[in-house]
Protein backbone atom coordinates (compact mmCIF):
# COMPACT_ATOMS: atom_id res chain seq x y z
CA UNK A 1 0.00 0.00 0.00
CA UNK A 2 1.58 3.41 -1.16
CA UNK A 3 0.86 5.80 1.00
CA UNK A 4 1.01 10.23 0.23
CA UNK A 5 4.45 11.97 1.38
CA UNK A 6 3.87 15.87 1.14
CA UNK A 7 7.27 17.38 0.15
CA UNK A 8 8.06 21.02 2.08
CA UNK A 9 9.90 22.10 -1.10
CA UNK A 10 7.88 25.44 -0.25
CA UNK A 11 10.60 25.41 3.04
CA UNK A 12 13.30 25.09 0.34
CA UNK A 13 12.34 27.95 -1.88
CA UNK A 14 11.82 30.47 1.31
CA UNK A 15 14.83 30.23 2.37
CA UNK A 16 16.47 30.98 -0.54
CA UNK A 17 14.71 33.83 -1.10
CA UNK A 18 17.35 36.43 -1.07
CA UNK A 19 16.28 39.87 -1.81
CA UNK A 20 13.64 40.90 1.03
CA UNK A 21 13.38 42.73 4.31
CA UNK A 22 17.44 43.62 4.18
CA UNK A 23 18.19 46.12 6.83
CA UNK A 24 21.16 47.95 4.90
CA UNK A 25 21.38 48.74 0.97
CA UNK A 26 24.81 47.25 -0.79
CA UNK A 27 26.54 50.16 -2.32
CA UNK A 28 28.33 50.84 -5.81
CA UNK A 29 31.61 52.41 -5.70
CA UNK A 30 32.70 54.95 -8.00
CA UNK A 31 34.26 53.91 -11.27
CA UNK A 32 37.95 53.77 -11.99
CA UNK A 33 39.94 56.00 -13.94
CA UNK A 34 39.34 55.80 -17.89
CA UNK A 35 41.29 53.50 -19.98
CA UNK A 36 40.21 52.21 -23.32
CA UNK A 37 36.91 53.24 -25.23
CA UNK A 38 34.35 50.53 -24.52
CA UNK A 39 32.43 48.43 -27.01
CA UNK A 40 29.59 50.24 -26.55
CA UNK A 41 28.52 54.55 -26.55
CA UNK A 42 26.72 55.46 -23.59
CA UNK A 43 23.57 56.09 -25.23
CA UNK A 44 23.78 52.62 -27.23
CA UNK A 45 23.94 51.40 -24.23
CA UNK A 46 20.50 53.24 -22.76
CA UNK A 47 18.80 52.00 -25.87
CA UNK A 48 19.72 48.23 -25.21
CA UNK A 49 18.58 48.74 -21.21
CA UNK A 50 14.95 50.94 -22.38
CA UNK A 51 14.38 48.27 -25.42
CA UNK A 52 14.82 45.03 -22.99
CA UNK A 53 12.48 46.51 -20.38
CA UNK A 54 9.99 47.75 -22.56
CA UNK A 55 9.33 44.13 -23.86
CA UNK A 56 10.00 42.54 -20.36
CA UNK A 57 7.29 45.43 -19.19
CA UNK A 58 4.74 44.13 -21.84
CA UNK A 59 5.48 40.45 -21.61
CA UNK A 60 5.21 41.15 -17.54
CA UNK A 61 1.92 43.05 -17.77
CA UNK A 62 0.32 40.15 -19.97
CA UNK A 63 2.37 36.98 -18.46
CA UNK A 64 3.13 36.02 -21.69
CA UNK A 65 6.22 34.95 -22.61
CA UNK A 66 6.09 34.79 -26.31
CA UNK A 67 5.93 38.63 -25.41
CA UNK A 68 9.88 38.29 -24.38
CA UNK A 69 11.50 40.13 -27.63
CA UNK A 70 14.93 39.55 -28.87
CA UNK A 71 16.05 41.44 -25.81
CA UNK A 72 15.44 38.59 -23.66
CA UNK A 73 16.88 35.65 -24.04
CA UNK A 74 18.77 32.33 -22.60
CA UNK A 75 18.01 31.81 -18.92
CA UNK A 76 15.83 35.12 -18.65
CA UNK A 77 13.79 34.24 -20.46
CA UNK A 78 13.23 30.67 -19.16
CA UNK A 79 12.85 31.51 -15.67
CA UNK A 80 10.50 34.09 -16.67
CA UNK A 81 8.31 32.22 -18.27
CA UNK A 82 8.75 29.87 -15.61
CA UNK A 83 8.01 33.16 -12.94
CA UNK A 84 4.13 33.44 -14.95
CA UNK A 85 3.47 29.94 -14.83
CA UNK A 86 4.06 29.98 -10.81
CA UNK A 87 2.02 33.18 -10.79
CA UNK A 88 -1.42 31.86 -11.81
CA UNK A 89 -3.85 31.44 -9.30
CA UNK A 90 -2.15 34.19 -6.65
CA UNK A 91 1.16 32.21 -6.76
CA UNK A 92 4.17 34.17 -6.11
CA UNK A 93 5.08 37.13 -8.32
CA UNK A 94 7.82 37.10 -10.79
CA UNK A 95 10.69 38.55 -9.09
CA UNK A 96 10.94 43.26 -9.33
CA UNK A 97 13.93 43.95 -11.85
CA UNK A 98 13.74 48.20 -12.05
CA UNK A 99 14.38 49.75 -15.13
CA UNK A 100 16.72 52.16 -13.18
CA UNK A 101 20.32 51.91 -13.58
CA UNK A 102 23.00 53.41 -10.87
CA UNK A 103 25.99 51.67 -12.80
CA UNK A 104 26.58 50.11 -16.09
CA UNK A 105 29.40 48.21 -17.23
CA UNK A 106 30.20 47.19 -20.84
CA UNK A 107 33.33 45.29 -22.15
CA UNK A 108 36.29 47.10 -24.35
CA UNK A 109 37.08 43.95 -26.71
CA UNK A 110 36.67 43.95 -30.38
CA UNK A 111 35.58 40.07 -30.45
CA UNK A 112 32.80 38.10 -29.26
CA UNK A 113 31.03 37.29 -27.09
CA UNK A 114 30.53 40.72 -25.34
CA UNK A 115 28.76 41.37 -22.28
CA UNK A 116 27.30 44.64 -20.66
CA UNK A 117 26.37 44.12 -17.16
CA UNK A 118 24.22 47.05 -15.23
CA UNK A 119 23.00 47.41 -11.79
CA UNK A 120 19.92 48.50 -10.75
CA UNK A 121 18.84 51.59 -8.29
CA UNK A 122 17.56 49.43 -5.32
CA UNK A 123 13.51 48.34 -5.31
CA UNK A 124 11.99 49.21 -1.79
CA UNK A 125 12.65 46.47 1.09
CA UNK A 126 15.75 44.78 -1.46
CA UNK A 127 18.94 45.66 -2.71
CA UNK A 128 20.07 46.61 -5.44
CA UNK A 129 20.13 43.73 -9.13
CA UNK A 130 22.94 43.04 -11.14
CA UNK A 131 21.77 41.94 -14.88
CA UNK A 132 23.84 40.24 -17.63
CA UNK A 133 23.60 41.20 -20.98
CA UNK A 134 25.46 39.17 -23.44
CA UNK A 135 26.28 39.72 -27.54
CA UNK A 136 27.06 36.66 -29.54
CA UNK A 137 27.99 37.91 -32.52
CA UNK A 138 28.04 41.13 -34.34
CA UNK A 139 24.98 40.41 -36.41
CA UNK A 140 22.70 39.64 -32.76
CA UNK A 141 21.30 41.79 -30.10
CA UNK A 142 22.84 42.05 -26.68
CA UNK A 143 20.53 39.99 -24.94
CA UNK A 144 19.56 39.93 -20.64
CA UNK A 145 20.52 36.62 -19.97
CA UNK A 146 20.50 36.61 -15.80
CA UNK A 147 20.09 38.52 -13.07
CA UNK A 148 20.57 38.22 -9.37
CA UNK A 149 20.09 40.39 -6.58
CA UNK A 150 23.06 41.98 -4.77
CA UNK A 151 23.70 39.76 -1.34
CA UNK A 152 22.75 42.15 1.43
CA UNK A 153 25.77 44.10 2.82
CA UNK A 154 27.80 43.15 -0.26
CA UNK A 155 29.86 45.64 -2.15
CA UNK A 156 30.56 45.60 -5.80
CA UNK A 157 34.25 46.90 -6.87
CA UNK A 158 35.09 49.82 -8.44
CA UNK A 159 34.94 49.23 -12.04
CA UNK A 160 35.16 51.51 -15.36
CA UNK A 161 32.22 53.31 -16.79
CA UNK A 162 30.65 52.82 -20.02
CA UNK A 163 32.79 55.57 -21.85
CA UNK A 164 36.09 53.58 -20.84
CA UNK A 165 35.46 49.51 -20.57
CA UNK A 166 36.11 46.61 -18.86
CA UNK A 167 38.76 44.29 -20.00
CA UNK A 168 36.97 40.76 -21.12
CA UNK A 169 39.26 38.31 -19.06
CA UNK A 170 39.65 34.61 -19.75
CA UNK A 171 38.63 32.37 -17.35
CA UNK A 172 42.04 30.95 -17.16
CA UNK A 173 43.39 34.13 -16.71
CA UNK A 174 46.38 33.64 -14.19
CA UNK A 175 46.48 37.18 -13.70
CA UNK A 176 44.07 36.85 -11.13
CA UNK A 177 44.91 34.22 -8.24
CA UNK A 178 42.98 32.02 -7.81
CA UNK A 179 41.78 32.71 -11.69
CA UNK A 180 38.23 32.81 -12.78
CA UNK A 181 37.82 29.52 -13.44
CA UNK A 182 39.59 28.12 -10.61
CA UNK A 183 36.97 30.43 -7.92
CA UNK A 184 34.15 28.99 -9.49
CA UNK A 185 34.71 25.22 -9.07
CA UNK A 186 36.11 26.04 -5.60
CA UNK A 187 32.95 27.66 -5.17
CA UNK A 188 30.88 25.07 -6.89
CA UNK A 189 32.76 22.07 -4.90
CA UNK A 190 32.08 24.27 -1.63
CA UNK A 191 27.94 24.03 -2.36
CA UNK A 192 28.54 20.35 -2.73
CA UNK A 193 30.44 19.36 0.04
CA UNK A 194 28.42 21.86 2.47
CA UNK A 195 29.17 23.84 5.70
CA UNK A 196 31.77 21.29 6.88
CA UNK A 197 34.34 21.89 3.65
CA UNK A 198 37.64 22.71 3.96
CA UNK A 199 36.76 25.47 0.87
CA UNK A 200 34.74 27.57 3.38
CA UNK A 201 38.19 29.44 4.57
CA UNK A 202 38.17 30.58 1.01
CA UNK A 203 35.67 32.55 0.90
CA UNK A 204 33.84 35.15 2.59
CA UNK A 205 30.82 33.96 4.21
CA UNK A 206 27.56 34.85 2.24
CA UNK A 207 23.67 34.25 2.94
CA UNK A 208 23.58 32.56 -0.76
CA UNK A 209 25.23 29.29 0.53
CA UNK A 210 23.80 29.70 3.76
CA UNK A 211 20.61 29.33 2.62
CA UNK A 212 21.12 26.63 0.22
CA UNK A 213 22.65 24.36 3.17
CA UNK A 214 20.26 25.32 5.37
CA UNK A 215 17.36 23.95 2.79
CA UNK A 216 19.50 20.86 1.95
CA UNK A 217 19.74 19.84 6.12
CA UNK A 218 16.16 20.28 6.13
CA UNK A 219 15.24 18.20 2.92
CA UNK A 220 17.84 15.93 4.10
CA UNK A 221 16.03 14.94 8.00
CA UNK A 222 12.45 15.01 5.77
CA UNK A 223 14.08 11.77 3.63
CA UNK A 224 15.52 10.39 6.16
CA UNK A 225 12.31 10.22 8.39
CA UNK A 226 10.84 8.57 5.12
CA UNK A 227 13.61 6.41 4.34
CA UNK A 228 14.23 8.38 1.32
CA UNK A 229 17.26 9.98 -0.31
CA UNK A 230 17.67 13.72 -0.43
CA UNK A 231 21.11 14.77 -3.52
CA UNK A 232 21.83 18.08 -4.86
CA UNK A 233 23.51 17.90 -8.53
CA UNK A 234 25.31 21.09 -9.19
CA UNK A 235 27.11 22.36 -12.17
CA UNK A 236 28.71 25.07 -13.70
CA UNK A 237 27.97 26.41 -17.49
CA UNK A 238 31.07 27.14 -18.32
CA UNK A 239 29.92 28.50 -21.93
CA UNK A 240 27.89 31.08 -20.65
CA UNK A 241 30.35 32.15 -18.16
CA UNK A 242 32.13 35.92 -18.31
CA UNK A 243 34.74 37.82 -16.24
CA UNK A 244 35.41 41.16 -16.43
CA UNK A 245 38.59 42.90 -14.91
CA UNK A 246 38.17 45.43 -12.09
CA UNK A 247 39.40 48.48 -11.30
CA UNK A 248 42.08 47.11 -8.45
CA UNK A 249 43.04 44.11 -10.63
CA UNK A 250 40.54 41.73 -9.98
CA UNK A 251 37.87 39.90 -11.48
CA UNK A 252 34.08 39.90 -11.34
CA UNK A 253 32.78 36.80 -11.99
CA UNK A 254 29.52 35.74 -13.92
CA UNK A 255 28.42 31.93 -13.50
CA UNK A 256 25.22 30.79 -14.40
CA UNK A 257 24.97 27.51 -12.29
CA UNK A 258 22.74 24.75 -12.82
CA UNK A 259 20.90 23.08 -9.66
CA UNK A 260 18.51 19.77 -9.63
CA UNK A 261 17.32 19.04 -6.11
CA UNK A 262 15.72 15.33 -5.80
CA UNK A 263 13.69 13.84 -3.24
CA UNK A 264 13.28 10.10 -3.29
CA UNK A 265 11.15 7.66 -1.13
CA UNK A 266 10.34 4.95 -1.83
CA UNK A 267 6.19 3.47 -1.21
CA UNK A 268 4.81 7.09 -1.25
CA UNK A 269 3.47 9.42 -3.68
CA UNK A 270 5.64 12.77 -3.39
CA UNK A 271 3.46 15.92 -3.45
CA UNK A 272 4.71 19.42 -4.15
CA UNK A 273 3.27 23.06 -2.98
CA UNK A 274 0.99 24.24 -4.83
CA UNK A 275 2.59 27.28 -6.23
CA UNK A 276 5.16 24.61 -8.00
CA UNK A 277 2.39 22.52 -9.65
CA UNK A 278 2.68 25.20 -12.41
CA UNK A 279 5.76 23.64 -13.79
CA UNK A 280 5.32 19.94 -12.53
CA UNK A 281 6.80 17.89 -15.96
CA UNK A 282 5.65 13.80 -15.46
CA UNK A 283 3.45 12.24 -12.69
CA UNK A 284 5.31 12.47 -9.48
CA UNK A 285 5.47 9.18 -8.16
CA UNK A 286 8.43 8.02 -5.72
CA UNK A 287 10.66 10.84 -6.94
CA UNK A 288 10.80 14.58 -7.56
CA UNK A 289 13.29 16.61 -8.50
CA UNK A 290 13.61 20.80 -8.61
CA UNK A 291 15.37 22.51 -11.31
CA UNK A 292 16.87 25.89 -10.73
CA UNK A 293 18.98 27.77 -13.23
CA UNK A 294 21.04 30.56 -11.16
CA UNK A 295 23.43 33.20 -11.55
CA UNK A 296 25.96 33.64 -8.93
CA UNK A 297 28.48 37.24 -9.25
CA UNK A 298 31.91 36.18 -7.19
CA UNK A 299 34.00 39.20 -7.09
CA UNK A 300 38.14 38.13 -6.88
CA UNK A 301 40.36 40.84 -5.36
CA UNK A 302 43.46 41.78 -7.05
CA UNK A 303 46.72 40.79 -6.01
CA UNK A 304 47.68 43.95 -3.61
CA UNK A 305 43.62 44.11 -2.46
CA UNK A 306 43.23 42.64 1.14
CA UNK A 307 40.25 39.87 1.32
CA UNK A 308 39.32 36.85 0.20
CA UNK A 309 36.92 36.10 -3.08
CA UNK A 310 33.51 36.87 -2.33
CA UNK A 311 29.91 36.44 -4.12
CA UNK A 312 28.24 39.81 -4.49
CA UNK A 313 24.76 38.89 -6.29
CA UNK A 314 23.00 35.28 -6.48
CA UNK A 315 19.69 33.97 -6.44
CA UNK A 316 17.58 30.31 -7.20
CA UNK A 317 15.52 30.75 -9.84
CA UNK A 318 13.24 27.33 -10.02
CA UNK A 319 12.19 26.75 -13.45
CA UNK A 320 10.99 22.97 -13.65
CA UNK A 321 9.67 20.52 -11.17
CA UNK A 322 10.15 16.54 -13.08
CA UNK A 323 9.38 13.31 -11.90
CA UNK A 324 13.28 11.85 -12.51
Amino acid sequence: MRGRLALATGVAAAALTLSACTPELPTTPPASSPQQPSALLEEQAARVIDETFAQLEAADSARDPDLLGNRIGGDAARVRAAQYLRAEDDGPSPSELPSSMQAIYVTDVESWPRIMVGVSDAPEESTPVVGLWVQEDVSRPYQLRGWAPMLPGATLPAMPSTSTGASQLLLTDDSVEPSPRQALDDYLELLRQGSDSDLSDRFDDDIYRDRLFSARETLTEAADDADGDYIDTIQPRIEGTFALSTADGGALIFAPVTIASSFSVEDATVSVPSADRPLVDGDLDDKVTHHYRDLVVIFVPGPEAEGRPAVVAADHHLVRVSDS
